[in-house]
């Protein structure tokens, strides 16, 4: 599976969300089906974020809603 379609899951789960959403590391494997490494910026930006933080204290990402 190549970087795009990776993250396909992610990118439908963000779509359905409006605001800014905190995920932990282990919250996104349960999304994506996988063992993470970083979000794919292509697949969050389709679904309207970006990636606001790593918070590797917490293991979360804070994802902003782009306006």
């Amino acid at each position: 599976m190549d970087g795009e379609t990776k993250y396909v899951a992610l990118e439908e789960f963000l779509m359905n969300k409006t605001g800014n959403i905190t995920l932990t590391f282990i919250e996104i494997n349960e999304i994506i089906g996988k063992k993470l490494p970083v979000p794919s910026d292509s697949a969050v930006f389709k679904a309207g974020y970006k990636v606001e933080k790593i918070d590797f204290k917490t293991k979360s990402v804070i994802f902003s809603k782009i306006e």
